[in-house]
Parts: structure tokens; C-alpha cells; sequence
């Protein structure tokens, strides 16, 4: 079996402090203590034995740095997601239309979780082999596939709902969302926009939990919390969903 370990918070660690405390295992280098630094989104460090993961809890704690050691199997998974397109806020319910226009009713009850955030997301670009390639391979120009081929990176505004148990989830995307909802409270900026929406979600579901985008965008001022990539964004929710489903775990919480 192999482990993980969690940070006790979202609060990056300090970078000294994590260099010392991986040097209680001799495979770990600076390095390693510098990529758990930059990708500090609630997973430090995963696929280490029981010994070393437990060892490097016993450094980082020396350092001040409270962690958990979780087997990877007990890390919840995140669902398939469900694309939103445009939704009607009700008092009992709220209705959400797919790409096909198709509409669907979600209790406010049933929603645990609301993410969002302003996330660097991969860019790529289809290319087709040399003439030579296609040769080679023995197809036409006509017959061969095309390839992706990563051509950089793009921002991407994303606000996710999770439903209670982590059972589903329904995603939204700024840039294709039609924010018509927001009636009179509609503004030609688009980030400004997908705040009010999140306001809205936020106080129609005041017991859910929020993530750190969607917290700082509940704050107004149309400012939306930057993640560095699609796997820091969605590593940050499996540690959230964790963090859930123990405190479901503890009696009496």
C-alpha cells in the first residue's frame, strides 16, 4: 500500500522548514522539498511506504509543520463532472440547464461544497506528422488522425457544486456560462459577473462548504483566487473532500 501526506491547513509551509524535515529520508532531496512548496494545495507528497510517509511526518513536525498520514485508497475520488450552462435561482430548489437545454432541479439541501477559482489551465493545439511521417506510417493524408500537441496555457474561470457525500458533482465555466440570472445586476465583466453568481449560490446555501476561490470571491470586488494549475485546483478539492468526510467520521460532529 502506499501513502500520502496532508497538510493540517492550506497554508503553504515554509520553505526551509520543509527541507529540513525531508531530510529524515535520504531518497527526498531539496528538490522534492521545493516541489511540495509550489504545489502546497493540501497533498504534499504521495507513493511513499508507511516507515518513510510516518518518518517524514516525525521531521516535518519538528519543523512546526503538522501533517496527516493517509493511505491513497481512503482519498476520496472526485466524481465525473456534469456541465452547467445557465441556472434559475428558486427558494426551494435551484434549476440548472445542461449544454442541451435540458433542466434539472438541485435542492439547496443536497449541496455540500461550492468551488471556483481563476485556474491556469492547459492549451493545445492539432498537428498533423510531416509528409514523410505519414509515409512511414503507411497513411494517407486524408486517413490520419489528428494529434494534440501543447501549445501553452490559458486562464480559465471554474465554479464547481458537490453534492452531500461527494456522490456528484456539476461544473460551470465563465467563459460559456450565461449569466442572464443576474437580470438588472448584469455587468460587461465577466469576473465581476461570476462573483455575483457565486454570492448568490453562497447565500441560497449557507451550509455549504467553500473552497479558497470561492470564499474570496464571496467577498466582493470581483476578485477571483488564482490557481496555478488544473491538478492544484482539483488536488485542493480532494484535500477539502477529505477534510469532510473525516469530520463526518468524528462522534458527535
Amino acid at each position: 500500500m502506499r501513502y500520502a501526506v496532508l497538510q493540517q491547513d492550506l497554508i503553504a509551509p515554509d520553505l526551509e522548514a520543509l527541507k529540513r524535515g525531508c531530510r529524515v529520508l535520504p531518497s527526498l532531496r531539496d528538490i522534492d522539498a521545493q516541489n511540495m512548496f509550489q504545489d502546497s494545495y493540501g497533498i504534499l507528497i504521495q507513493g511513499l511506504e508507511l516507515l518513510d510517509a510516518s518518518a517524514l511526518q516525525g521531521g516535518l513536525q519538528a519543523e512546526g509543520i503538522v501533517t496527516h498520514v493517509v493511505e491513497e485508497s481512503e482519498l476520496p475520488v472526485i466524481p465525473p463532472a456534469k456541465v452547467i450552462r445557465q441556472i434559475e435561482f428558486l427558494e426551494a430548489h435551484l434549476n440548472m440547464y445542461d449544454p442541451m437545454g435540458r433542466a434539472f432541479a438541485l435542492p439547496w439541501q443536497d449541496i455540500m461544497l461550492l468551488a471556483a477559482g481563476n485556474v491556469t489551465m492547459p492549451e493545445f493545439r492539432k498537428s498533423k506528422p510531416s509528409h514523410e511521417e505519414q509515409q512511414f506510417l503507411g497513411m494517407s493524408h486524408d486517413t490520419f488522425s489528428d494529434s494534440r500537441t501543447r501549445e501553452g496555457t490559458h486562464p480559465q474561470l471554474l465554479l464547481e457544486i458537490y453534492l452531500v457525500g461527494g456522490v456528484a458533482r456539476y461544473t460551470i465555466t465563465g467563459e460559456t456560462f450565461d449569466f442572464s440570472h443576474l437580470d438588472a445586476r448584469l455587468t460587461p465583466n465577466l469576473r465581476t459577473n461570476f462573483s455575483l453568481l457565486l454570492e448568490d449560490l453562497a447565500k441560497f446555501a449557507p451550509h455549504a462548504g467553500l473552497n479558497r476561490g470561492a470564499c474570496l470571491a464571496t467577498q466582493g470586488g470581483g476578485e477571483i483566487f488564482k490557481y496555478p494549475s488544473k491538478h492544484a485546483f482539483y488536488e485542493e478539492l480532494v484535500w477539502m473532500l477529505w477534510r469532510i468526510s473525516e469530520s463526518k467520521s468524528v462522534p458527535g460532529s
